[in-house]
């Protein structure tokens, strides 16, 4: 137990009942729960569910819990203690007994963390099972112990998502090859899907994936054409090796036309090209089994939020950030990203694909009576900064905002696809293809929303950098077919 909340890493509003009872009968009651960290000279100790009561004297440490947490035993002698390991029995810390007391001594300090505060309302292990891209319910679990993600709890037991049965029913997956890699970038696999059903509403038909071996880090560019591989690949390499100062050793992929007019480009940068026997996509079953689980992620997504297929490029994309993000048993529970950037990833800033939110648009307005936010589909998160993509279904313009408001029980999407009106007409391109193509809807509430999620959002600074850049649409590589 702690006085101070700022000495919590990570906390959230306690909602039990439990209060600290005193010797004298009184008691204290309990503010926030949350972890915190301190170290010592010779190792960094981790306090999980420690409770800030800010009346209380004395921090206190539950003996239980610094043990169990920390795989370490105490050891209480008249005049002194011992921390020690459990596995090697090294004397770890050391203090003194003072007038009864055993207190910790003060060169041990409290790790300088960034707070992080979970303001969010609570949600069921149903609705982290939603955010996080339905994932399977034992990885929802492993990241809700891990990072002690509030949840809200119920009575009901956790019931069959319906989405992930429609969607994730699959046959054996392929057998493992025979690569070993060390580091990052040394195998690169790469492979195009498509062509797509739907075109997307960005023009997409394709997209094209590369999958780091070592740390199965996925990078997805969507394209217009499949001749679009030779201008995407050089914007990729330049992107990897410049940001992790290391170059790609070795490309793996099949024998098609667009990977055989690259082997000019390879030979010239050094990079080795393997590719499959022909008519055998078996052999490049790490790309295999990332389409299988990106096209049934994304899918997912887009069934929950009862979005047209239309939509399916920001799907995929965000189940590829979110697939980066989920710990794998191959990774022994790593994520990708946590072995790719060396840091764990931020669950705390993930919403529901597809619900009703209100991105601050006040620099956009052109007079002061305009209303400040306009009510907008959430499609997805910003790569190249800290903000959101939210879709604004009757202007077509996405807005990349830090500053936004979710209300993850509305899917504007489901709300008008129960519309006989709103159907989406099917228009002839200029290639003579019919493809179903997302017409202007209105949403659940006008553009106006509530009088309170307005004055929530004007409340932000005038100065701040309300929106990081201009509305554009899903970042895709479009080019003439070859």
């Amino acid at each position: 137990m702690t006085t101070n909340l700022s000495n919590l890493s990570i906390h959230s509003e306690y909602d039990g009942t439990d209060e600290v009872v005193l010797g004298d009968g009184s008691s204290l009651q309990v503010s926030h729960i949350g972890s915190l960290s301190f170290i010592s000279p010779t190792r960094i100790f981790h306090l999980k569910d420690t409770l800030c009561v800010p009346k209380i004297k004395k921090k206190i440490i539950y003996v239980h819990h610094f043990t169990k947490q920390n795989n370490i035993y105490l050891e209480f002698h008249p005049s002194y203690f011992l921390v020690k390991d459990r596995i090697t029995g090294a004397t770890l810390l050391k203090g003194a007994c003072e007038d009864g007391v055993y207190p910790l001594p003060e060169t041990m300090t409290m790790v300088s963390k960034p707070a992080i505060a979970y303001v969010h309302k609570r949600t069921t292990t149903d609705g982290w099972h939603k955010r996080l891209g339905h994932p399977s319910s034992k990885i929802a679990q492993h990241l809700i112990r891990t990072f002690s993600l509030p949840v809200r709890k119920t009575k009901e037991n956790s019931s069959l998502c319906v989405s992930c049965s429609h969607n994730k029913a699959h046959r054996q997956t392929f057998q493992s090859h025979g690569f070993v890699s060390t580091a990052p970038l040394e195998y690169i696999y790469t492979d195009v899907w498509g062509p797509a059903h739907d075109t997307g509403i960005d023009g997409s038909k394709y997209y094209i994936i590369f999958v780091d071996h070592y740390t199965k880090y996925i990078w997805l560019y969507p394209m217009s054409h499949k001749s679009c591989v030779h201008t995407i690949f050089p914007q990729f390499q330049n992107l990897v090796e410049n940001r992790f100062n290391t170059k790609i050793k070795s490309l793996y992929s099949d024998n098609r036309g667009e990977y055989i007019a690259l082997k000019n480009y390879l030979s010239v940068h050094g990079i080795g090209h393997y590719t499959t026997a022909p008519h055998t996509p078996q052999q490049n079953g790490i790309s295999e089994r990332r389409h299988q689980h990106l096209v049934e992620t994304g899918l997912t997504l887009l069934t929950d939020a009862q979005m047209s297929l239309s939509y399916w490029p920001y799907a995929f994309q965000v189940a590829t950030y979110l697939i980066n993000r989920m710990p794998t048993s191959t990774l022994n529970n790593k994520t990708p990203f946590e072995l790719f950037f060396h840091q764990n990833p931020n669950y705390m800033k993930l919403k529901q694909f597809g619900c009703l939110c209100y991105p601050l648009t006040r620099p956009y307005n052109t007079h002061k009576l305009q209303t400040k936010v306009v009510s907008c589909v959430f499609v997805g998160y910003s790569l190249t900064q800290n903000a959101y993509l939210c879709l604004d279904l009757l202007s077509k313009k996405v807005y990349h905002s830090r500053h936004v408001l979710f209300d993850e029980t509305i899917f504007p999407m489901a709300q008008t696809n129960t519309c006989s009106s709103a159907k989406s007409q099917p228009v002839t391109s200029a290639l003579g293809s019919s493809h179903p193509v997302a017409i202007s809807l209105p949403l659940l509430y006008p553009v106006r929303p509530p009088a309170s999620i307005a004055s929530a959002l004007g409340t932000a600074a005038p100065s701040s950098p309300l929106v990081a850049s201009p509305p554009k649409s899903v970042p895709s590589q479009v080019c003439s077919p070859a």
